[in-house]
């Protein structure tokens, strides 16, 4: 098939030549002429040839992975492609489909309540005191979601912190926290990293973050690494586009290792900087070539902090110099990670055995490589995939990837072997995104429920990582606990409340600031 340019303003095809086998299979419909791509409408084009596939987001209740999934669309949105041609003369779609197989398509799609998380539309619900965690109301809807969706988001919800089993034959409650995310239009982790960011003094940085989990794409843009590992010709000189793209690789190492090992505190680190040169002499658009950023994505992504920021600040925690006192404490930022991610999205860091190299000196130990470290998230009991093929402590785990657009896809040492993460994305692999290494005292303070094992010395989250620690610790860290849900219940009925400026406040910063090593 060969294109040429038609009439002012449009595309013809000039040779539908390499159908004629298919004619047979093909379903042809009369349509109109005009064709819509990407919501631009382009004149003189009177043919559609459709495919009839179509990516659609899902999810998986089982693992709260969200999935893209390529599958054939459905008989109504097949119908509605044909009007993307046609308003000038009549024509003919093409559907790529046999006959059989088109009639056995489902009549409707699958509506976005049955493929999508529950977690924000359940905590809507129980603040409006409609829904109370059976299922009660959700299970009217003309299109209930099914009640594995339900139980996931109430899973996800509990170890999330923002509720409670205390109600009434065991009905869901919301918690002091849960009480401040109903009320900001976000997925609760977003809310919570936000809650948490106020709370701890890096409000700006846990903005910058929220937004980038929003956002839905990285402002960071792709740059092929494969050139710059290969091995060149001797008599082959490096290009200026080449100079130009190791230069940015570069500058993002060394913005990746000033912050930590972590992409969203990597991202808050290049929006606080971007954002903080001023608007004139394209200093802005200087920033974002430097680091090979894009310049639409970085304001996408100011539209989203000023979004949120009104949202959070209607709740009582507003801005200001306190409210960003740590902002360039890194260990404290990724600490508002961990708080929004931990327990559920975590993963561990499985390192080999440690490596020698003689020198003159003695035995020196090796730095790790990244592909020498696996990595691993709790997987559901009830599969009986190859992937879950292993224990850990008698808990099943899944295997799972670095994705390669994460920096984190190229360190070979953790000093904590465990990681948190946004996204599982499942597509020949399971992939992590947006990975935020974690320390032993944001797990302690905020992963989950705690086991202390006092004579083993250890303290078990949420039934799965474990950190040597005493009792007294494990004392100290639920005393701290108990007493921020005080104050954000306090902070309901007075919103004008100074949460981060209290002195519990003050120790649970001290203690992420030196991971409990003291000034």
């Amino acid at each position: 098939m060969s294109l040429r340019q038609g009439e002012p303003g449009g595309l013809k095809l000039r040779t539908l030549s390499f159908l004629a086998p298919l004619t047979d299979l093909l379903i042809p419909y009369a349509i109109f002429p005009i064709f819509t791509l990407c919501s631009i409408t382009i004149p003189d084009c009177t043919i559609v040839i459709d495919t009839c596939r179509e990516k659609q987001s899902s999810y998986d209740p089982s693992n709260r992975m969200p999935l893209l999934l390529e599958r054939f669309a459905s008989q109504d949105s097949l119908k509605q492609r044909r009007g993307r041609a046609g308003r000038v003369r009549s024509g003919r779609c093409y559907k790529l489909i046999s006959r059989a197989t088109h009639e056995k398509l489902p009549k409707h799609g699958e509506p976005e309540i049955r493929r999508c998380a529950l977690d924000q539309t359940l905590l809507s619900l129980l603040f409006l005191g409609v829904e109370n965690g059976s299922g009660n109301f959700l299970g009217d809807l003309l299109d209930p979601p099914s009640q594995k969706s339900i139980d996931a988001a109430k899973e996800s919800l509990s170890s999330l912190g923002a509720v409670s089993g205390d109600g009434p034959d065991g009905t869901l409650l919301l918690t002091p926290l849960g009480m401040h995310l109903a009320g900001i239009p976000a997925p609760p982790s977003v809310g919570k990293i936000l809650v948490m960011g106020s709370l701890m003094g890096c409000r700006s940085a846990a903005l910058a973050m929220a937004a980038g989990m929003s956002a839905g794409r990285s402002p960071f843009l792709k740059i092929d690494t494969f050139k710059f590992n290969r091995r060149k010709r001797d008599d082959e000189e490096e290009s200026m586009e080449e100079y130009k793209q190791k230069k940015v690789l570069e500058a993002r190492a060394e913005l990746f290792k000033n912050v930590g090992n972590s992409d969203l505190a990597m991202l808050a680190a290049a929006y606080l900087q971007w954002d903080a040169i001023g608007a004139g002499g394209g200093q802005k658009k200087k920033f974002c070539d430097s680091l090979g950023l894009s310049f639409i994505g970085m304001r996408d992504v100011k539209q989203l902090v000023r979004q949120l920021d009104t949202a959070i600040s209607s709740s009582g925690f507003y801005g200001g110099n306190e409210a960003d006192s740590n902002s360039k404490y890194w260990t404290i930022v990724r600490s508002c990670i961990v708080a929004a991610l931990a327990p559920s999205q975590i993963a561990r860091v499985e390192r080999p055995g440690q490596k020698y190299a003689e020198t003159a000196e003695g035995a020196v130990e090796k730095a790790g490589e990244a592909k020498e470290l696996k990595f691993f998230t709790r997987g559901d009991e009830s599969e009986t995939s190859s992937a879950l093929n292993r224990r850990y402590n008698g808990i099943a785990e899944e295997r799972v990837f670095m994705h390669p657009s994460s920096a984190n896809f190229s360190v070979g040492n953790y000093s904590c072997p465990w990681l948190v993460y946004h996204q599982l994305v499942r597509t020949s692999k399971a992939f992590l995104r947006d990975a935020t290494e974690c320390s032993s005292y944001a797990l302690l303070l905020f992963g989950g429920k705690l086991d202390v094992k006092a004579s083993d010395e250890l303290i078990v989250v949420d039934g799965y990582a474990r950190l040597s620690a005493n009792a007294r610790i494990g004392a100290l860290i639920g005393g701290l606990r108990r007493k921020v849900d005080d104050l954000l219940s306090n902070k309901v009925a007075d919103p004008s409340l100074d949460i981060a400026g209290s002195t519990e406040m003050k120790i649970i910063v001290s203690l992420l600031k030196t991971d409990g090593l003291g000034h």
